[in-house]
């Protein structure tokens, strides 16, 4: 099936062989990243659990920083989704206008989202020292986990810029190109990771890493000038602040959203690593996340097609099937996540030990087995919640989708800050490291259930943006 076929099921047609065709891309994408997590983290593993450990925080602070890609890629989305959806409807001129507005906000995106960057970038450089020793690092991964930082810092500009171009894609409903961008970008990060980690350590890492969206960035921009939006993009390059009110007004409650739940992971990581365990409980938790991402990497697939679906047919006006297609995305995504993770639960120990090997110094060895029997718990218990993580997600795509996004933002603060913190608090005080993996369990749940309950009220079909 061809992209035009595919993308033009978003709006008519079978509507779960639509969201089907639609997702598959982007699930094999997310799969693709989560196989490039698996080498990255194969080859940091080779340096003890401390690295393990110092990345982990590390991509913790990365994601946080990215929430403000994420203000700009969220309302890129939506509006390129509504204005594509829009320009199906019409007459040729209506059509043509409608590709205008599209390329305009693709262009204040570029603009705003390089201004954005060098910001953060610049703050994350300069109080990387403090950000790691607030984190409660011991002395043997606070060395590791700096340097890392500072070249993840450097290439924000990059990193920044891939992100929201993918949300142009989004919005046009295009899940191929990214896919290819995908693949090219991870063959870069798998071979530079093989070459420089074993040499220079998990710096090697992230200079792989950057350079792997550097080639990302060139495909994507290579795309972009073949896309829909292309013709006009030849408008002014300076900002816009009416587009970029525009563009923020949607997208900063889904950067909040982003920001508690990122920063209720570095708070939970902190309470981590001032356990009794310390940076060992900090590594279960990265080598749990990584093995559990094969089940909810296809969720964020079903996710963007929620988020194409709503957004393109709320622009063309058509309301039920948009309401239909979030919940065939969601239904989907329960199938596959909920299969996914089984395998999490069936297969964590034998994943597990992969990361978590011996080798010649006892000591690395004793943590090593401390990490592994925390990182097979926590994927035991986390592999319960997955339907529910699945439910949120696709739900979720379809609220942001529709460019309604206080809501999952106002759900998310009351399972991370209201439930979550106080939870792990209390039972990894009472009844250990069990404890801290149940309360992010069962506030994943409580989410997913509080997601449908504000979608089937329906304040998402009325939004304006």
């Amino acid at each position: 099936m061809t992209k035009d076929t595919r993308q033009g099921l978003i709006l008519e047609g079978p509507l779960a062989k639509g969201v089907f065709l639609v997702a598959m891309p982007s699930v094999a994408m997310m799969l693709v990243q989560t196989f490039n997590g698996f080498l990255d983290r194969f080859f940091v593993s080779k340096l003890g659990p401390e690295a393990i450990a110092a990345v982990t925080i590390c991509t913790s602070w990365m994601w946080l920083i990215l929430a403000a890609a994420m203000a700009v890629s969220t309302g890129t989305t939506a509006l390129v989704g509504r204005f594509i959806g829009a320009g199906k409807t019409g007459d040729s001129e209506h059509a043509a206008r409608s590709l205008h507005d599209a390329a305009s906000a693709t262009r204040q995106s570029i603009v705003l989202s390089l201004l954005i960057s060098v910001v953060v970038g610049g703050i994350l450089i300069a109080f990387r020292h403090p950000l790691m020793v607030l984190q409660g690092l011991d002395a043997h991964a606070l060395p590791l986990a700096e340097p890392y930082l500072l070249v993840l810092a450097l290439g924000q500009p990059v990193q920044f810029l891939v992100m929201i171009l993918g949300g142009v894609f989004r919005g046009l409903g295009d899940t191929t190109r990214p896919f290819y961008v995908t693949l090219g970008s991870v063959a870069v990060h798998a071979v530079g990771n093989a070459i420089l980690i074993p040499r220079i350590g998990i710096v090697g890492g992230a200079l792989a890493l950057i350079a792997s969206q550097v080639l990302a960035l060139a495909l994507t921009v290579y795309f972009l000038r073949r896309s829909p939006v292309a013709a006009g993009l030849g408008g002014p390059w300076r900002l816009d602040t009416t587009w970029a009110w525009r563009i923020l007004k949607i997208g900063l409650l889904a950067a909040l959203q982003q920001l508690i739940r990122v920063g209720s992971m570095l708070v939970f990581q902190g309470m981590l690593a001032r356990s009794a365990a310390g940076s060992a409980a900090v590594a279960a938790l990265g080598v749990g996340l990584l093995f559990e991402s094969i089940a909810f990497m296809p969720g964020f697939g079903y996710s963007i097609a929620s988020s194409a679906f709503v957004g393109q047919n709320l622009g063309a006006g058509n309301v039920k099937r948009a309401n239909a297609g979030a919940w065939a995305a969601t239904w989907q995504a329960i199938a596959v996540m909920s299969v996914m993770g089984v395998v999490c639960y069936v297969f964590a120990q034998p994943f597990a030990q992969i990361f978590l090997q011996h080798g010649t110094d006892s000591a690395q060895n004793d943590r090593a087995d401390e990490t592994l029997r925390l990182a097979v718990a926590y994927l035991k218990i986390a592999a319960l919640s997955e339907p529910f993580l699945a439910l949120g997600m696709g739900l979720v795509g379809a609220l942001q989708g529709a460019g309604e996004t206080l809501s999952p933002t106002l759900l998310t603060a009351v399972a991370m800050i209201v439930v979550r913190l106080p939870l792990a608090w209390y039972l990894l005080n009472h009844f250990g490291l069990n404890g801290a993996w149940w309360a992010m369990s069962l506030s994943t749940m409580l989410q997913g259930v509080l997601v449908v309950i504000v979608f089937r009220q329906g304040r998402w079909r009325t939004v304006r943006v």
